[in-house]
């Protein structure tokens, strides 16, 4: 296999893309032989990801672990990730092709609704409602959450018990 010679630039561009994926993506890749693989010339990257030296063509010609991503950032795909939007997709493009622009904070939220449902926000009386709904008195005025096994004495208040009464 012919070993590739990335510029610094290129180099850039691979180290940005893939503390973009980190920033924005939900999972986990193993990244941390990137810097030894970009050093080696090795044409395919950690975890899938296939570059190209030859200036005509960009950096990243594919991702295998991520080609949605891949076709949002290289194919200019706005639709192909479906929780970011072509604002967040622009900026993430303009940074991770020539480095410009500030690097964006990740806004976790649900992926756009392919029936075109409504959203429609929670008024915060109902949340406060529903918070309270879960939460119980176990009798020493301790809140318990619902979802846990029984109210009853920490592991902290058994030891001491069971030493008490030792």
């Amino acid at each position: 296999m012919r070993q590739i010679e990335l510029t610094g630039s290129q180099k850039g561009v691979v180290r940005r893309y893939v503390e973009m994926w980190r920033r924005w993506r939900p999972g986990i890749r193993s990244f941390a032989e990137l810097e030894r693989d970009i050093e080696k010339g090795s044409k395919v990257l950690v975890d899938g990801i296939t570059v190209d030296d030859r200036a005509e063509l960009p950096v990243i010609v594919a991702d295998a672990g991520d080609h949605k991503f891949y076709a949002a950032i290289f194919d200019d795909d706005d639709d192909a990730v479906d929780d970011m939007t072509s604002e967040e997709l622009d900026q993430l493009r303009r940074y991770v092709l020539f480095g410009n622009g500030i690097v964006l904070v990740r806004k976790w939220r649900r992926p756009r609704s392919t029936i075109g449902a409504a959203v429609v926000g929670v008024p915060f009386a109902a949340q406060a409602s529903h918070a309270q709904d879960r939460i119980r008195q176990d009798g020493t005025g301790r809140p318990c959450a619902v979802s846990l096994h029984a109210c009853g004495p920490s592991v902290q208040e058994q030891g001491r018990a069971t030493v008490a009464g030792a």
